[in-house]
């Protein structure tokens, strides 16, 4: 009996090594887990700024197309108010 007792204690000496490794390794795991959250919140916000960059930036691109035709209206005659009822229009 002595011997299996000996057997069944190192057995449970294992299990409780193999838990406290398991409960380390999920402690590392979160640690990973919310440092990659945290970039990707990170990563998110730069995205939403980059596509807002793009959006004002293909703004613009019409705006100095349009600025550009100016003249040319008003070469036609056309004033510049009618202009930018006219470009209003066409942009929505």
């Amino acid at each position: 009996m002595t011997q299996q007792g000996a057997v069944l204690q190192g057995y449970n000496n294992e299990l409780v090594k193999c838990i406290e490794d398991l409960c380390m390794q999920k402690e590392e795991l979160n640690k990973q887990i919310q440092q990659a959250e945290e970039e990707k919140t990170k990563l998110q916000h730069e995205i939403q700024i980059l596509d807002s960059s793009r959006t004002l930036l293909n703004v613009l691109k019409k705006e100095v197309g349009s600025i550009k035709t100016i003249p040319q209206y008003k070469q036609r005659g056309i004033s510049f108010q009618s202009f930018c009822m006219f470009y209003y229009f066409q942009m929505h």
